[in-house]
């Protein structure tokens, strides 16, 4: 590894209890890891929000469409 990452990686993961304000010795900090939500749960929530999505593209599509039209009324 570079020395950049090293810096990195060392400064992630470790910390001393003075730069977070705690000034008692043998205080412990647990790190929690993030919990992975199974492939299926993920799938869904992608496949809602394209869904969502396309369904606000649809609705911009036809205020554009009604409003073109009703400035087209107005010309004439």
């Amino acid at each position: 590894m570079n020395n950049f990452t090293e810096n990195r990686k060392t400064a992630t993961t470790t910390t001393s209890p003075s730069s977070h304000g705690l000034e008692n010795e043998g205080e412990v900090i647990v790190i929690k890891k993030l919990e992975r939500m199974p492939t299926e749960d993920i799938d869904a929530k992608a496949d809602e929000f394209i869904k969502n999505f396309k369904h606000h593209l649809l609705i911009q599509r036809l205020q554009s469409i009604e409003n073109y039209e009703q400035m087209l009324a107005r010309g004439q």
